[in-house]
């Protein structure tokens, strides 16, 4: 059910914290980091390098660096602006140029206040353990992700679709024409845009939120097209599930959107195992995130999680997650397994869809409590010695 998860941006579009891949490896078989400056910084900033090198090695996480950035260039002719996609990378500043990824890895992470020895010794490893990709090249896609980009962009029903979803996503509330415009001529010198989008009355919404958003532009919202085009490239090369921005996720959907629905069910079913069995609790990620707990008090929980993970890669990916962990921990004595009205509670929330009446449910949990008293290693074993009392902090 869970094995395999790409993680390349957090689920609001920022860079990938040390919460978030810490949450992936515990519920993932297997899961893929794709590491650009944004995440790079976030997690040498929130673990250290010494741990990041650490992190980085565990055999469950495989990982690729992309120093490039996607991004939409404008230039102004006269009053008319033009558009084009682009992947940039850092190649030094006015003093030095800098001739090879370890060379502008140790020079980044310098800048990043890591002492040059330390930011050398890791860019040399890093050179020698993590590929290094580029999203304008072919190794993700042929003739690279930005040419696919534009590609999309040739279709102006998917166009116009994708804006109006983006908008909705980025601005929650407002009202958008229902007769939205917004057309895009091909020139030499780049896309010209033409639209009817108040972006005016965009942006007013958007610096009332809370907390106040920051202005969007027709570059934004075509740099959300180009995004999503990456998200789905990613999810297509290394074939996984794929946590992307909503969106990204919402413009995914206007051409692909059974691509979407195993991670989508994934994601659900783990939220509501989380809601049910780890009841009153921070998340995983926020225990890690708020500081609460350190990645080395993460790794000596994760090196505990072995059966756990094999338990939910073997988990029916159509059935209930929380049904399967009740089923699978009936063979527990109510001594050692979770309390009962902890039982109840769970067996409530996934059984009451089937139409039982509470009384019945009850007697269920009562039955299961008394009579299910089987040996053996069951997955509540890991989730009430070991996570729970991990992300509660005791």
């Amino acid at each position: 059910m869970f094995e395999h998860v790409v993680l390349r941006r957090a689920e609001g579009g920022s860079p990938v914290t040390a919460g978030q891949v810490a949450e992936a490896l515990l519920y993932y078989q297997k899961v893929q980091l794709v590491i650009d400056r944004g995440t790079l910084f976030q997690l040498v900033k929130q673990v250290g390098i010494k741990c990041l090198r650490q992190l980085l090695q565990r055999p469950e996480l495989s990982s690729v660096y992309c120093e490039e950035t996607l991004g939409t260039h404008s230039t102004s002719v006269g009053v008319t602006q033009f558009y084009n996609y682009v992947a940039v990378s850092f190649t030094g500043d006015q003093n030095k140029r800098l001739n090879s990824p370890e060379e502008r890895l140790a020079f980044e992470l310098e800048r990043q206040g890591i002492p040059r020895k330390a930011a050398r010794e890791f860019s040399k490893w890093s050179s020698l353990h993590i590929p290094n990709r580029t999203y304008s090249g072919n190794h993700f896609l042929k003739g690279g992700i930005v040419t696919a980009a534009r590609r999309d962009l040739s279709d102006a029903e998917f166009v116009r679709e994708a804006i109006q979803q983006a908008i909705a996503a980025l601005t929650p509330g407002y009202r958008s024409n229902e007769d939205l415009q917004f057309d895009l001529l091909d020139t030499e010198q780049g896309y010209c845009a033409f639209s009817n989008i108040d972006f005016s009355a965009i942006n007013s919404h958007r610096a009332k939120m809370t907390p106040p958003m920051e202005a969007i532009t027709v570059a934004h919202l075509l740099t959300n097209i180009l995004e999503a085009r990456a998200d789905l490239a990613m999810a297509s090369h290394y074939a996984g599930d794929f946590v992307t921005s909503s969106v990204a996720s919402s413009i995914i959907r206007v051409r692909y959107a059974e691509l979407l629905r195993r991670s989508q069910l994934n994601s659900e079913s783990r939220q509501q195992f989380v809601d049910v069995l780890l009841p009153n609790a921070p998340s995983l990620c926020e225990a890690i995130d708020s500081g609460e707990r350190s990645i080395e008090d993460f790794f000596r929980l994760l090196d505990k999680g072995d059966r756990f993970r094999n338990w939910l890669g073997a988990a029916n990916p159509d059935e209930n997650l929380v049904h399967a962990y009740i089923r699978d921990i009936a063979a527990e004595p109510w001594t050692q397994g979770i309390a009962v009205k902890s039982i109840r509670y769970a067996l409530t929330t996934a059984l009451g869809l089937a139409g039982l009446g509470i009384g019945v449910v009850s007697g269920i949990a009562d039955t299961f409590v008394i009579d299910k008293l089987l040996s053996g290693w069951r997955p509540n074993h890991f989730v009430d010695k070991n996570l729970l009392p991990f992300v509660r902090g005791h």
